[in-house]
């Protein structure tokens, strides 16, 4: 379980994510950049509400 502070942190840089992602015109990039969001979203805490399901889709 991360502390709050932590946390306040990995949700900052979770939409720092989301922004790239969103911006990246190259699926590659943007398949590295959703495995981050991923691995964030699990630090921060699995049943996290803190970012909507949809806001990155996986990349196919």
């Amino acid at each position: 379980m991360v502390k709050n502070d932590e946390r306040f942190f990995f949700i900052i840089e979770l939409g720092r994510l989301l922004d790239e992602y969103h911006k990246c015109p190259y699926e590659a990039v943007k398949k590295s950049i959703y495995e981050d969001i991923v691995l964030l979203r699990h630090a921060i805490g699995p049943d996290s509400n803190d970012m909507p399901a949809g806001s990155a889709k996986k990349p196919s």
